[in-house]
C-alpha cells in the first residue's frame, strides 16, 4: 500500500472564512509562496471553482471525438503514456504516429527530470508502506476525500486495494483525442498537462490556485488527463475510463410516491457544482484489475442537501482505508460533519498528516495510533488549527528518522514530515 500527495483542497469551508481577501494576503506578505498560495485558495478559488464546475461551451479539441470514440485497452494505455512522455509501445498506427511528432518529442524531454524525480519519491514510499502499513484486506476500498488528481500517492501508498474512491471539486473532463489534434493543439495540451503535474513533482501536492488555471485551459479541461498521465508513469494498464451514476436509479425508485430531500431542495435552488463521475479500470502490475471512482462533487454539509444518497453510498463501503492529506483541516471545522462521521464509523485505517482527522477525536474513538516524523506547527494561515495534544504525542514518541518523502505542507522546513497511522482495535 503505497502513495503520498499533498493537496489545498476547498470545500464550503471557505464561505465561513470572515476576513477579507485583502487583510489574509497583507497578513501572510511576509511569508512563504506556499502560504500566498493558500490564502489565495481560502478566499477566491472556491467560487471560482464552483462556478467553473460545468463544461464550458467551447470544448476542448476533439474532447467530442473522445466522447464517440470507444478505445480498446491497448489505446488507451498507449494514450495514458503518451501523456506522460513515455514510449507508447502499443495502440493504433494513429498513437504511434505521434511519438513521432515534434510536439510529443518535446514533450518527453521536458518531462524526463520531473518523471525521475517523481520515480525515486515513489521508491522511498513504497519502501516505507511494506515497512509500516498493514496490507490490504481483500475487496478493500482505499477512500481518499479531498483528492483532487492526486492518483499516483494514493497508488504508491496503497498499491494492492481493489477499488480506489477519490471525491473533490475539479471536473472529471474528457479522454484526450490526441488522433484528431493538430501539432499545436497537441503542444499547448502537453505544456498544460506539465504545468498541472509541477506541482506534485515539486511539493508532493496539488495546488488549487494552479489546478483552476491549469485544469481550465482550451486544451486541458478536467482531471482524466492527469489521472491517465500518472497511469502510464507507473506503468499500468488503462482497460475503460468510463462515466458512471454512484446511485442507479434503482436506488430512487425505492422511494416511489415520496418526494426525495433531493427533489424538494431542487425545487429551492441547484447544486452549485453538480455532480458528474468518472470510473477508470486498470490493471496493475501483477494483471490484477483495479477500479478508480472519482466524484466531482461538493460534500459539505450544505450541499450534500441535494445528494442525500451520497452519505449510505460512502458508508457501503465495508471498513474502508482512508488518505487524508494536506486537506486544509476541512475536517476540525462544522461544515463536513457528514464526511467526518462516515469516516469515524467506517473507517479501519486512517494515514493522514495533521490536517486530516483532529487527533482527539481519532484517540476519543480508540484507534490505536502510531506517529512518524515530526510534527510542526501550521502554516501561518492554519495557526489556529494547531494542535498541543498532538505536539505532544510526537514529542513523546521520540521519532529519531524523518518520513523519507515529502507529506504535508511543512516539510520544505528541514524536509520535515508527520505520517499518523491509526487503526482501529481487531481491524489488524
Amino acid at each position: 500500500m503505497s502513495k503520498s500527495g499533498l493537496d489545498v483542497r476547498r470545500g464550503s469551508a471557505a464561505q465561513s472564512m470572515l476576513v477579507s481577501s485583502t487583510s489574509i494576503r497583507r497578513a501572510l506578505g511576509r511569508f512563504t509562496p506556499v502560504a500566498l498560495l493558500l490564502a489565495t485558495w481560502l478566499t477566491d478559488s472556491h467560487a471560482q471553482v464552483l462556478a467553473a464546475g460545468a463544461p464550458p461551451d467551447a470544448a476542448q479539441p476533439g474532447a467530442a471525438e473522445a466522447r464517440r470514440v470507444e478505445r480498446t485497452p491497448a489505446e488507451l494505455t498507449a494514450i495514458a503514456r503518451l501523456l506522460a512522455g513515455i514510449d507508447p509501445q502499443s495502440g493504433g498506427a494513429d498513437l504511434q504516429a505521434i511519438a513521432l511528432t515534434d510536439s510529443w518529442k518535446s514533450h518527453r524531454k521536458a518531462s524526463r527530470y520531473g518523471d525521475r524525480q517523481l520515480q525515486e519519491r515513489l521508491q522511498r514510499m513504497d519502501h516505507w508502506q511494506h515497512a509500516t502499513l498493514p496490507p490490504a484486506r481483500a475487496g478493500t476500498a482505499l477512500v481518499y476525500p479531498f483528492s483532487g488528481p492526486d492518483f499516483v500517492n494514493a497508488f504508491a501508498l496503497f498499491p494492492d486495494y481493489q477499488t480506489y474512491v477519490f471525491f473533490s471539486l475539479e471536473p472529471p473532463g474528457d479522454i484526450p483525442a490526441l488522433s484528431a489534434m493538430d501539432e499545436h493543439q497537441r503542444s499547448e495540451l502537453f505544456s498544460d498537462l506539465r504545468g498541472a503535474l509541477n506541482d506534485l513533482v515539486a511539493l508532493n501536492f496539488f495546488i488549487t490556485p494552479n489546478m483552476q488555471e491549469n485544469l481550465h485551459t482550451e486544451a486541458l479541461q478536467g482531471i482524466v488527463p492527469v489521472l491517465l498521465a500518472q497511469m502510464g508513469l507507473l506503468g499500468l494498464t488503462v482497460h475503460s475510463v468510463e462515466p458512471f451514476d454512484p446511485w442507479p436509479a434503482s436506488a430512487l425508485r425505492a422511494t416511489a410516491g415520496k418526494p426525495s430531500e433531493a427533489s424538494n431542495a431542487a425545487k429551492e435552488a441547484k447544486p452549485a457544482l453538480p455532480l458528474s463521475a468518472v470510473r477508470i479500470e486498470f490493471d496493475d502490475h501483477a494483471r490484477k484489475r483495479r477500479t478508480l471512482l472519482y466524484l466531482s462533487l461538493d460534500v459539505s454539509d450544505s450541499q450534500l442537501r441535494f445528494y442525500p444518497e451520497f452519505v449510505p453510498w460512502l458508508r457501503s463501503f465495508e471498513q474502508p482505508t482512508v488518505l487524508l492529506k494536506s486537506a486544509s483541516y476541512l475536517l476540525h471545522g462544522s461544515n463536513f460533519q457528514k464526511v467526518r462521521g462516515v469516516l469515524r464509523e467506517r473507517a479501519r485505517l486512517i494515514v493522514q498528516d495533521d490536517t486530516g482527522m483532529p487527533y482527539r477525536l481519532l484517540r476519543a474513538d480508540g484507534f490505536q495510533i502510531s506517529l512518524y516524523g515530526q510534527y510542526e506547527k501550521p502554516v501561518k494561515l492554519f495557526e489556529n488549527r494547531y494542535q498541543k495534544d498532538l505536539d505532544d504525542a510526537f514529542g513523546s514518541a521520540g521519532n529519531p528518522d524523518p518520513v523519507p518523502f515529502p507529506f504535508g505542507y511543512n516539510w520544505r522546513k528541514e524536509g520535515r514530515s508527520g505520517v499518523i497511522v491509526a487503526l482501529r482495535p481487531g481491524a489488524a
